[in-house]
């Protein structure tokens, strides 16, 4: 199913959608300073995240939105169905590589862990939030879609 249109406050609708890398790019890659944004996540994905994780990836933030250029793409790795030594792998390669992820790629790298003390980001993240309820004069508490990528190339799913 692809990714549904924006709706009147330019968000997703809620829920979690799934999708492909084609189908963000088709609809969230829109201007050149989008374009970049994509190919630098893509970037990230293949070069960095895939050699050592095959679990899920949601893709969040304002890259998703309707704002014509937004500062970087929110992402998170999900291992919340993972082993705990996948977690751990997974929360230190977060630690190690957040902020140069920050400034090579303009990925906003984040690890859902189902552990006591993590919040569920995949959950979290379908708040908008205080920044963005300000912008669209909506309730910080007000539900959004975010995107959960399924196909990363071709004939490659998770």
């Amino acid at each position: 199913m692809p990714i549904p249109g924006l709706n009147q406050n330019g968000l997703l609708p809620r829920g979690v959608h799934d999708c492909t890398l084609d189908e963000i790019a088709g609809l969230f890659a829109g201007n050149p300073h989008r374009r970049r944004l994509f190919r630098n996540f893509v970037a990230c994905l293949e070069q960095e995240i895939r050699p050592a994780f095959v679990h899920p990836i949601f893709v969040d933030g304002s890259f998703v939105t309707d704002k014509d250029e937004p500062e970087d793409v929110d992402i998170v790795l999900d291992l919340k169905e993972a082993s705990d030594e996948q977690k751990f792998r997974g929360l230190m390669f977060m630690k190690e590589k957040q902020s140069r992820f920050s400034r090579t790629y303009n990925v906003h790298f984040l690890v859902n862990v189902d552990a006591p003390g993590f919040p569920d980001l995949s959950a979290l993240f379908q708040y908008i939030g205080i920044k963005t309820a300000r912008i669209k004069s909506l309730d910080p508490r007000h539900l959004k879609g975010i995107l959960r990528v399924i196909q990363w190339a071709s004939g490659q799913k998770r």
